[in-house]
């Protein structure tokens, strides 16, 4: 079956839902059939690629697209194998585009399926005995992973529904037969895959795994085994059949190299013949491996790819071969003798290229691959009673983890899912999501992420996140969203490589018509001679020349960089902004919860004692995630204990929040409204001070003042110094008073210019407006939903952690951990990957200009051979390759850790 689309936005602006099964899958089946009339109606979809051979795949594949009118808002990630645009899918299906594209292309797409919820994937050999049975209270729908879906009205007649865009041997619409005993008794020869979605906070894994394999024949039904990620599962493919193609060509090729250079008796004719032979093998496996997608991408793209020059290159080389065997038979050798060993080796040398390609790009896309961390298998605390060191444990599949849960962690282990310590002491190492490389102490109640790795004590932990939403999985999908987005600079290198392989095409006519009148008239050979030595010039130069340097110049630096950023919790949502942070010139910090703790503790209250008030209080207060509302609760919460009280808090009505300026409300049963916001606000007066102020009014008089206190956070001071050491301008803006937003910028040595207060939402963008306006590229950092619109504003919009999923969404970066000298991190990243891209280009020009000059003979006495020609993509990518992984061997945090330690 098709996966669901995810996001589907019709040009109404409604959002596609269904409200069942059944109703989803009548929705889908039109979506999928294309309907005619109907609004335009996008869904984001990705392809997985096979088929890809080196970097300078790209415009081939992004031409294609282009030439698709259904399709708007392509991108392409030649390193990860992967395509994402939005599909006007009222106009053409998934299937058509895949079909076209693979028309196109000649390369093989795959839809990478990105479900919503939570999903157990069940194998069985009698799928239906599931099929059939009533679905637990929980469980919403079930898929096949063999085309079809079972609905409740098709199973109630027996029938089955055949998925949206697959036919299945029978027409849409038509209905199938009544299930009968052949079909169950064929079903039963190998196992069916099922996946059963479900709603984690209904009904658990475990108890939907157990409900299944209670109904099905003899207990036949076992988990799915757990896949690799398909764009690692394409890349392992691709990496062996090119390493395969090159050790077949190798084979046949070393037969010939030793026939043409070792002392074995050239004169002998069996020779000649079996180098003949072995090299029409060889040529057949170039063939095979370059002709088809270069004819495919000169009809239907009209482009002249890499592959084209190969293909007439070996072509030219292998037929020049054989004219040269022709020559040797009639005894009339031509002048530069044998060619077998110059065309078999010129194609064994491409395909090792190729295949070293291949792996350091599947290398690549699994070092930054999150998802691996994940540890498949969990210790479940079976024992009832206190838990403690005896605790009775269970080995489960880690998917049959569900709420409610305690597992295991033994020392030395990895730590399942995220949860709360129950039990135990030890020390965890949390690099993976902190970059921190020393342990962190935990111990009862204390917080455990996925993927980290447990010290040498034991710990008994409460499941608080389930495997598919955990910390792993959370930063996971946050670096696959942003790998295929491309940084500007991606345009430059695309437009080269474009214009690449026809400039080449036309430089080796040149070399060939140069050096074919060179011979003939300067060095009086004949024309045989002078066509066949042109010919050696024409193809080297035409093999040795290089794009793919080119073409994984940035998407290789910004997929290890992607990487090496959230090693140390740093995620870019927008790759763009991997360019653009290196250029920041202005940083605006929110103040309470960025800069300061957000932790804020109430020094001083002022007002009645009443205990209506208070009740009303907390009654407006209790629900407000706010810190000042959070500190106010704590406190008054407090101050019963200590004072023996216990106060209900009242029961409020209409409660509206209006950022940057507090909450109002109405007590039930009583038409006086309740406010709690800053004075001005309020309308009421209230001597300033350094505090943060939270005044409360009911009917319009001052009842209430609560003045807190907060507190920079750890190394924040030498994080502002670092920052304007670096010329950039450090600015502070807070929706809070001017007393407590001025001691701390006093404290941070912040200008006081470039410090405000009292600002709403509108207020921070307007300030980052207005610096922009003078030509500053500004970072703006902050954690709250009141920064949402300056965070979308900026250059560069810094989310922090434990701040809101408004403001997470409206940012391009964000931070794992609330440690301020992430952001000194993530500019030294953002320098370091520009470097490096620089880098790459240079090498690629640099080694293009020279490998041409002395492939084509500019350099007369220094030249390329033709059959060491194809040693060309080998040398050029792997300079890249090695440029773009220094950022992995590189610790950007470590002076900033020493700093902090001092």
């Amino acid at each position: 079956m098709a996966p669901k689309p995810a996001g589907s936005i019709c040009e109404s602006g409604s959002r596609a839902k269904a409200s069942s099964v059944q109703d989803c899958m009548t929705l889908y089946s039109s979506v999928e059939d294309g309907g005619e009339g109907g609004p335009a109606c996008f869904h984001r979809i990705i392809l997985i690629v096979s088929g890809l051979k080196c970097g300078c795949c790209e415009s081939g594949l992004a031409k294609a697209l282009s030439h698709i009118p259904a399709i708007r808002n392509h991108t392409v990630n030649i390193v990860l194998a992967r395509v994402e645009f939005d599909l006007n899918t009222s106009e053409l299906s998934i299937q058509d585009v895949i079909s076209r594209l693979h028309k196109d292309t000649g390369y093989t797409f795959e839809q990478l399926e990105q479900p919503d919820g939570q999903i157990l994937e069940l194998q069985a050999s009698d799928p239906w005995d599931i099929y059939g049975a009533a679905k637990p209270f929980g469980v919403t729908w079930l898929e096949s992973r063999d085309k079809k879906t079972w609905t409740p009205a098709a199973l109630l007649n027996g029938r089955s529904s055949t998925a949206p865009g697959e036919l299945d041997n029978t027409e849409r619409g038509q209905q199938v037969g009544p299930i009968s005993q052949e079909k169950r008794s064929g079903a039963s020869l190998f196992m069916h895959t099922i996946r059963v979605h479900y709603d984690a906070k209904q009904i658990g894994a475990r108890e939907v795994f157990e409900y299944y394999k209670g109904i099905c024949h003899n207990g036949d039904l076992q988990l799915a085994s757990i896949g690799s990620h398909p764009s690692l599962s394409v890349g392992f493919y691709q990496t062996k059949r090119a390493s395969l193609m090159f050790l077949v060509s190798l084979a046949f090729t070393l037969p010939i190299l030793v026939f043409a250079w070792a002392p074995v008796g050239h004169d002998n004719r069996g020779y000649a013949h079996a180098s003949l032979a072995l090299a029409t093998i060889v040529q057949a496996i170039a063939t095979r491996e370059f002709v088809p997608g270069a004819l495919q991408s000169l009809v239907h793209s009209g482009l002249f790819e890499m592959d084209f020059l190969i293909a007439v290159s070996t072509t030219t080389a292998y037929v020049f071969s054989v004219v040269s065997y022709v020559f040797l038979i009639k005894e009339r050798p031509l002048e530069t003798g044998s060619f077998f060993e110059t065309s078999t080796l010129l194609v064994t040398l491409i395909l090792l290229g190729r295949a070293v390609n291949e792996f350091a790009r599947f290398r690549a896309a699994k070092s930054v691959s999150i998802r691996s961390l994940q540890t498949n298998e969990a210790l479940l605390v079976i024992s009832e009673g206190p838990l403690g060191p005896g605790v009775v444990t269970r080995k489960i599949d880690a998917r049959l983890l569900q709420y409610g849960d305690y597992f295991k962690v033994p020392s030395h282990t990895r730590i399942v899912t995220d949860g709360r310590v129950v039990y135990g002491g030890s020390e965890v190492d949390e690099s993976m999501i902190t970059g921190e490389s020393l342990p962190v102490a935990k111990g009862l109640r204390h917080q455990v992420h996925a993927g980290t790795m447990n010290g040498a004590g034991q710990l008994v932990v409460e499941l608080t996140k389930l495997p598919h939403e955990n910390s792993i999985s959370r930063i996971a999908t946050m670096v696959e969203n942003a790998e295929l987005s491309k940084p500007k600079v991606q345009a430059l290198a695309d437009k080269i490589a474009g214009h690449f392989v026809p400039a080449i095409g036309i430089i080796g006519i040149l070399v060939f018509l140069i050096w074919l009148f060179v011979d003939r008239y300067h060095n009086n050979r004949r024309w045989a001679d002078a066509v066949v030595r042109a010919l050696t010039y024409a193809i080297a130069t035409l093999i040795v020349s290089c794009p793919c340097a080119i073409g994984l110049a940035v998407p290789m630096v910004v997929l290890i960089a992607g990487g090496t950023s959230a090693r140390f919790g740093i995620i870019f949502r927008d790759p763009q902004k991997l360019e653009v942070a290196r250029n920041t010139t202005d940083i605006v910090f929110d103040k309470t919860g960025t800069l300061t703790k957000g932790q804020l503790a109430v020094v001083d209250y002022d007002g009645t004692g009443s205990r209506d008030i208070k009740s009303m209080i907390m009654g407006l207060l209790e629900g407000d995630k706010h810190p000042v509302a959070a500190a106010v609760i704590h406190w008054m919460e407090e101050d019963q204990k200590n004072k023996g009280e216990n106060i209900v808090p009242a029961k409020m009505l209409d409660i509206q929040s209006e950022p940057g300026n507090g909450v109002r409300g109405k007590p039930e049963g009583r038409l006086v409204e309740v406010r709690a916001g800053n004075p001005q606000w309020l309308g009421v007066s209230v001597l300033e001070s350094q505090h943060t102020l939270l005044c409360v009014t009911v009917a319009g008089v001052l009842c209430a003042t609560f003045r807190l206190e907060d507190r920079p956070r750890a190394g924040t001071d030498e994080v502002v110094r670092l920052l304007q050491a670096r010329n950039i301008r450090v600015h502070m803006i807070s929706g809070d008073g001017e007393g407590p937003v001025n001691a701390i910028a006093h404290t941070l040595n912040i200008p006081k210019a470039h410090t405000r207060w009292r600002c709403k939402p509108e207020d921070k963008q307007r300030y980052v407006h207005e610096l922009q306006k003078d030509g500053r590229v500004v970072c703006f950092c902050g954690d709250g939903t009141n920064d949402s619109a300056a965070l979308k504003q900026a250059d560069v919009g810094v989310h922090m952690n434990q701040g809101t999923d408004v403001a997470k969404s409206a940012s391009d970066v964000v931070l794992m951990t609330t440690r301020l000298h992430d952001v000194l991190i993530l500019l030294d990243i953002s320098k370091a990957a520009y470097r490096r891209i620089i880098a790459n280009f240079s090498w690629a020009a640099i080694y293009n200009v020279v490998a041409i000059l002395m492939a084509s003979g500019a350099f007369v006495k220094v030249r390329i051979a033709p059959a060491y020609a194809g040693l060309g993509e080998l040398v050029s990518v792997l300079p890249v390759l090695l440029i773009a992984f220094q950022m992995k061997w590189r610790d950007y945090g470590r002076k900033y850790r020493a700093k902090e330690s001092r």
